[in-house]
């Protein structure tokens, strides 16, 4: 098996892998409640490790798209009505919108997120966003910092909200702007320069959740998305300059 090509960061590789795997699905090269190929033949078949293709899994698996049972193997989900926002995904994704219109969306729906959060999470969801702001806390004071890591924690974080929301459809929703955000910012620099205010933003977000108060959840999302906002459309501006 070819290990992950040196300088490849994890983020593009697990981008490729999901790439792939939608491509079975939605091809219908697997149908809905068959078994995917196994760790081992996707790393095999892909010429990487099995680490991106285990978080590309558990990526996709959030989405609804793969069913993972356990040592039974991983599955091509059956898709019930829900299925509709995964189609209007990929549609949006062939389109290219315009990150613009897409985060004005995440500026909508996240807020709202944060604060059903606090009004539903339990115990548990409450542990699960300590823990990804102890792990990105972890990777952004490395030497040298973990950019991956954080991105990865701060998209799971967000994720981690909305399922908390008690909401399935939101989550799902959201699942799928995650990832098409993700397509237009997946440089691991993006949180370069903001690190630590990225990192202090989402723990107030995750705090305010814990102690049950939807406002301050609320607000701190909205700061959070407003500072976000105006990071990742600079370097997109930048990038297209040739900056």
């Amino acid at each position: 098996m070819s290990g992950v090509t040196a300088g490849v960061d994890d983020g593009s590789l697990r981008g490729r892998i999901e790439r792939h795997v939608r491509e079975l699905i939605e091809t219908g090269a697997i149908a809905p409640g068959e078994r995917l190929p196994t760790e081992r033949e996707l790393a095999e078949r892909l010429g990487v490790s099995r680490v991106p293709i285990r978080e590309a899994i558990r990526t996709l698996s959030t989405q609804g798209l793969v069913d993972v049972r356990g040592r039974q193997g991983m599955y091509v989900a059956v898709r019930d009505v829900e299925a509709t926002v995964d189609e209007l995904t990929s549609a949006l994704l062939r389109q290219r919108i315009a990150f613009d219109e897409l985060f004005a969306v995440r500026q909508l729906l996240e807020p709202a997120s944060a604060r059903w959060a606090a009004e539903h999470a339990d115990a548990e969801a409450i542990a699960t966003l300590r823990g990804l702001v102890e792990r990105m806390e972890r990777a952004t004071h490395a030497d040298p910092p973990d950019n991956d890591t954080v991105r990865w924690c701060d998209t799971e974080l967000h994720l981690a909200l909305a399922a908390a929301s008690g909401n399935g459809l939101l989550r799902r929703v959201l699942a799928s702007i995650q990832g098409l955000h993700s397509e237009h910012v997946a440089d691991p620099r993006r949180f370069r320069g903001r690190a630590e205010g990225a990192l202090e933003e989402h723990r107030r977000i995750v705090e305010a959740v814990a102690a049950r108060d939807p406002q301050a959840a609320e607000a701190a999302m909205a700061e959070h998305l407003s500072h976000v906002g105006k990071a990742d459309a600079w370097r997109i501006a930048d990038a297209r300059q040739g900056g």
